[in-house]
């Protein structure tokens, strides 16, 4: 009886040791952990025309690196003309950006954007897909063009292109997701 007695004494003791100390660190709103915002992934072996989806912190990244067809029709809605442009044909084909301006440079091969439509349910579009051969968000039937702009539907809201660059070797690409919308669970 006494063992019984003083091994209820000690767990009781112990038991309220543990809530003093547990009751002396910060709580979880005082002591929050910073996630990071910005994270880079492997894209060495993505070919031209392929696009994936990446879930970084609850943010879904679309990643895509266009073919040499989706780089002219991306330019194409800039306003750029390829039928009098020889140079300028040749230039797409060989490099991954063009020099708009003196201190301004188009990247145009691969292209980073968040996929959650926020003008509309916060559904996530596919990529290369719809009318446009841009992104289509399937809850709305909106149609979003290469550069993530809305071409039609009934929304007015453009995808939200995320801040990124890439590695001199285009191995690695570093996105910034500390803006994107997020997804709600």
């Amino acid at each position: 009886m006494y063992y019984a007695t003083g091994g209820w004494l000690f767990l009781t003791f112990m038991a309220g040791v543990y809530y003093l100390f547990q009751a002396l660190l910060p709580s979880a709103d005082v002591a929050s952990v910073p996630r990071p915002a910005v994270y880079t992934l492997d894209v060495g072996n993505f070919e031209p025309g392929q696009s994936a989806m990446f879930r970084l912190d609850e943010v879904p990244v679309i990643i895509w690196r266009r073919n040499f067809e989706q780089k002219v029709q991306a330019l194409e809605l800039l306003g750029f003309e390829f039928n009098s442009n020889a140079s300028l044909f040749e230039e797409v084909r060989a490099n991954e950006e063009i020099e708009i301006e003196p201190d301004r440079v188009l990247r145009f091969e691969w292209f980073v954007v968040s996929p959650i439509n926020t003008g509309g349910y916060g559904c996530i579009v596919r990529p290369d897909a719809g009318d446009l051969g841009g992104f289509y968000d399937p809850c709305q039937n909106v149609h979003f063009d290469l550069w993530g702009r809305v071409g039609k539907g009934p929304t007015e809201v453009d995808l939200q292109v995320l801040p990124w660059s890439i590695s001199d070797d285009s191995s690695a690409i570093t996105v910034d997701v500390s803006n994107a919308p997020r997804l709600e669970w």
